[in-house]
């Protein structure tokens, strides 16, 4: 259910920009999402969308980008993506230990993969809706 919250954060950073910015409305938002940052986007968007009704992001376009998990060995230094497989169900309800590509220890940590970024907000501002309607 953390999803509500993450949702709750996007939403008020966004609108918050938004007003600082002068917009008249906001028409995209992309997101970073890291692939092990345990998010069920399909919840998160059903969230942004029910918090973002009657406010200047409602009906807004909202795309995300996978970012790769990438680890340090603390044994051998290696650093980089893991080796990528399927997380089973209950990965959602527990962090997998992620074991080094090169020596196999599961001495490692994430350096990447964990975030949730909101990377870009495309709005309309009045101006441009005058411009449209000249």
């Amino acid at each position: 259910m953390h999803e509500f919250s993450l949702a709750q954060s996007v939403v008020e950073t966004v609108l918050q920009v938004a007003a600082q910015h002068g917009a008249s409305a906001v028409e995209e938002v992309n997101l970073e999402v890291g692939e092990v940052a345990l998010v069920n986007m399909q919840q998160l968007e059903w969230h942004i969308r029910m918090l973002t009704q009657d406010t200047l992001a409602d009906g807004a376009r909202l795309s995300w980008t996978s970012v790769p998990a990438t680890i340090l060995c603390l044994e051998c230094g290696y650093q980089g993506e893991v080796r990528h497989r399927e997380l089973d169900p209950s990965s959602h309800w527990e962090m997998p230990i992620f074991e080094c590509p090169a020596c196999e220890s599961p001495n490692t940590r994430i350096l990447s993969g964990r975030e949730l970024r909101i990377v870009d907000i495309q709005a309309r501002f009045p101006q441009e809706r005058e411009a449209d309607n000249a």
